[in-house]
């Protein structure tokens, strides 16, 4: 059986971040792994995963090259951990977080501490760009959520500058395009919504995550968080009421 590592830290989303571990466990048929890199000695992971009737596995040594290491292995479909690296209501991600989303070439979910639904999995945001690399870095994401009968939501930003003319039959033309999007960027025989919007994509894509009543935001990324890049990955991280799954996209 596969795994999905649900990292605990002394955080107010450790609950959470099980709670979400759990949640996509089911779904994947693979068995959660509560694990707590032990730096501090404190134990409060520990009362989260007995509460859950889960052994809590402590690794000793520092967080970062710990938990990469052991979501490393071959048995595990994903990390599961929790988004702030500072105290309970701070905005960013801690550097904890980001620091293992851009070492570790497998999906990670990202888990803010406060959620609305704690572990509810039922309908999956997909924010696609129209790029063959995010497209092929999503597909199965999009085919495991339909495979589960999960609602998945499409969404495509449109940034003005970029924003397609419909002049002769706008509504016609409109329709057209959507078709021939979806065609191009998700796996054929799938029931899905599709949402178009236009503006900044890291503002549109919460906007639409709060409307449509998501309870994960899929995206792929570049794992590059140097001067100007990822600022959709950073906004999200630091501003989504769900948890957000991270693909990483490979380029050809």
């Amino acid at each position: 059986m596969t795994r999905v590592v649900a990292a605990l830290d002394a955080s107010a989303a450790a609950g959470p971040v099980l709670a979400t571990a759990r949640a996509l466990a089911k779904h994947l048929g693979a068995a959660v792994d509560a694990v707590h890199a032990l730096e501090d000695g404190n134990e409060a992971p520990r009362a989260v995963a007995t509460r859950a009737k889960l052994t809590l596995r402590t690794l000793r040594g520092p967080t970062v090259p710990t938990l990469v290491r052991v979501a490393r292995a071959a048995d595990v479909d994903m990390l599961v951990l929790g988004a702030r690296g500072t105290e309970a209501g701070a905005r960013p991600a801690g550097s904890v977080a980001l620091a293992i989303v851009a070492a570790l070439d497998k999906p990670v979910v990202v888990v803010p501490p406060h959620l609305a639904h704690p572990g509810r999995l039922e309908r999956v945001l997909v924010p696609l760009d129209d790029t063959e690399a995010t497209a092929g870095a999503l597909r199965a994401t999009i085919e495991f959520a339909r495979s589960c009968e999960l609602d998945v939501v499409v969404l495509h930003v449109h940034v003005v500058e970029r924003l397609p003319l419909f002049e002769d039959q706008p509504q016609h033309e409109r329709a057209s395009w959507a078709t021939e999007f979806l065609a191009r960027n998700c796996p054929p025989g799938h029931e899905l919504r599709f949402e178009r919007r236009v503006g900044r994509p890291e503002e549109v894509l919460l906007r639409v995550a709060v409307e449509t009543d998501v309870d994960l935001i899929a995206l792929g990324w570049s794992q590059d968080f140097s001067a100007g890049r990822a600022a959709v990955v950073r906004a999200t991280l630091a501003r989504s009421s769900v948890p957000v799954l991270l693909v990483p996209v490979f380029q050809g």
